[in-house]
């Protein structure tokens, strides 16, 4: 391999997996370095993918060759990590959310911006093929004026989740539950189809698992600015898992994505082709069974973005849109009225 860009990751748990082996299939991108706090198991993880152990973050970010990081730990030190890489001349790769509240995300984009390094952030569905083919046909105002759009992520989760001591539910580290954790994909691509959202309202409560501090069942609606309505529904407690939906009407018909595929296809004037009904990804009860065919083509991009220096495809601004319209959400549940984005 000549010259390749180098990616180092930090936090080994199961997206730092998912991460390398998608690093691993892409031409000119070779992961060289892995940082976690517990010295045995990054070492078991950075050997099976060929990467040199760090437990210092500050030795890590000196290793030779690094030229991306990849920031896969809990939500709520992504900004601090971000800006210790980006004050090192890193390039910065922040899976989602970009981080638990606004003002840490602007932190973190503020960084980047003054030490000019890229900043990316995960949302992998972006960059799936059926996703991709209804942003498209909305782009193209095939479905005409945009009427209602739909995010329903009914997942769940087993009790070990969210057991005593992890990270998973707590406000601190993980900002939230269900909306912030595993509805935040779809709620990108519902905020990414339909608009900026205007006005948001929402309940949420914590039903199957009442212990944790964050919610794992949330419903609420929302206006958008082109005068649009839409809903989220974001849970952790709908057993056994169903997978996630978007569902998006205009004046001119209806498209809906179940999991990664189209499942409606229904334009006036279109055939019903529903095209690629490949499910790539199913995390509705095993947030383990995930393909990663999409982060890998989002780091090939990253890659690519450093290589031409020019922004990622979703760069910071870009990352923080969903975390705007989450914690509009969340605001609204706490006060238990209407907020105004």
């Amino acid at each position: 391999m000549k010259n390749p860009i180098g990616f180092g990751i930090v936090g080994g748990g199961m997206i730092g997996a998912v991460q390398a082996a998608a690093i691993g299939q892409i031409n000119g991108a070779q992961l060289v370095a892995v940082c976690g706090r517990d010295e045995q198991r990054t070492a078991e993880f950075a050997a099976k993918f060929g990467a040199t152990s760090y437990t210092s973050y500050d030795e890590f970010l000196k290793h030779p060759g690094l030229h991306i990081v990849n920031v896969c730990t809990p939500s709520g030190v992504r900004a601090e990590l971000g800006i210790r890489a980006a004050e090192a001349g890193k390039h910065v790769l922040a899976e989602k959310p970009i981080e638990i509240n606004l003002e840490r995300a602007d932190a973190l984009i503020a960084a980047c911006d003054k030490a000019g390094v890229k900043l990316g952030v995960i949302f992998q569905s972006r960059f799936l093929p059926a996703v991709r083919r209804i942003k498209q046909a909305i782009d193209e105002g095939r479905l005409g004026k945009l009427m209602i759009g739909d995010a329903f992520v009914k997942w769940y989760r087993a009790p070990e989740y969210y057991a005593p001591g992890t990270w998973r539910g707590t406000l601190s580290l993980d900002g939230g539950g269900a909306l912030i954790n595993q509805a935040i994909h779809t709620v990108d691509l519902l905020r990414w189809m339909m608009g900026p959202v205007e006005t948001a309202f929402a309940m949420k409560a914590a039903l199957r698992y009442p212990h944790i501090e964050a919610e794992d069942t949330l419903a609420g609606v929302v206006r958008f600015e082109n005068g649009a309505l839409g809903s989220v529904q974001a849970a952790t407690s709908a057993k056994p898992g169903f997978k996630r939906r978007l569902e998006i009407s205009g004046e001119r018909g209806t498209v809906i994505l179940d999991g990664d595929a189209v499942s409606v296809w229904a334009i006036d004037g279109e055939d019903s082709d529903l095209g690629d009904a490949e499910q790539l990804t199913d995390g509705s009860a095993n947030p383990a069974a995930i393909s990663n065919e999409g982060h890998r083509r989002q780091i090939e991009d990253m890659m690519r973005a450093v290589i031409e220096d020019r922004p990622p495809m979703i760069d910071g601004r870009e990352g923080r849109k969903s975390l705007e319209l989450v914690a509009a959400l969340y605001a609204s549940a706490n006060a238990g009225q209407p907020v105004r984005l």
